[in-house]
């Protein structure tokens, strides 16, 4: 199964309950309804399928823009997830975050820059929250990868750093916090280099914080080793 089919099995269950609650309610507004974003998000989803089917699931998009296409998609998630959020269901807000980790990476498969990052962040956060065997964080370590390599360039640069909860800032530190949970030292050098490379002003708090934590009976050896050495080096730069 790929993500689009997994991301339209969350997607079906998620709108359902978000258009019952919508529709029971007393009064309804004039501005663009949850049925109506759910409805266009099912049509993105077969343009999606469409594209993929045409052109390979990991060729080039000639006659269309993945960035701009899953720009819209993500944005239209966003929208929905604001509706679960007044509607009091917050499965569905959960589930509709984690539906733009598939959207994402329906980007990267197809060279797209990811613009949007801030609901896929939460989804990220949504998923690793309910995440606890090794495959299923093996593929969270996978997907969240994807994302930081193709993220648009403007959200790379990290310009402006006065928000430290910034979706860059955060996808960084859960990519570096996942790999540690795996506990699998090629992994963690990966992420640990990431970090260490997109957010150096944060580095040295991160692995000073890493170090502490690596005390805790649930980590091994492992973990304690690689989170020194990084402190180290940090400790020796600075």
């Amino acid at each position: 199964m790929n993500e689009l089919q997994e991301i339209q099995q969350l997607f079906s269950t998620a709108a359902s309950d978000i258009e019952i609650r919508y529709t029971q309610r007393s009064a309804q507004t004039e501005e663009v309804s949850p049925i109506q974003l759910a409805d266009a998000l099912k049509q993105l989803f077969q343009v999606f399928e469409d594209l993929d089917l045409k052109n390979g699931a990991h060729a080039s998009l000639p006659d269309s823009d993945p960035s701009e296409l899953g720009e819209h998609g993500i944005l239209l998630a966003t929208d929905l997830v604001k509706w679960a959020e007044r509607l009091d269901l917050p499965q569905a807000k959960s589930d509709i975050e984690k539906i733009t980790i598939g959207i994402a990476l329906w980007i990267a498969r197809h060279a797209g820059e990811i613009r949007e990052l801030e609901t896929v962040v939460n989804g990220f956060a949504a998923s690793a929250n309910t995440t606890t065997s090794e495959e299923a964080l093996r593929a969270l370590f996978r997907a969240t990868k994807a994302v930081l390599e193709h993220a648009a360039s403007e959200i790379k640069a990290d310009v402006d750093q006065s928000n430290p909860g910034r979706p860059w800032r955060v996808l960084n530190f859960n990519f570096a916090i996942v790999a540690t949970r795996i506990q699998d030292a090629a992994l963690m050098h990966e992420a640990f280099d990431t970090l260490s490379r997109n957010l150096p002003q944060d580095a040295p708090a991160f692995f000073e914080e890493g170090l502490k934590q690596s005390d805790k009976p649930v980590y091994g050896p492992v973990v304690k080793s690689l989170m020194q050495e990084y402190f180290a080096r940090w400790t020796v730069r600075h």
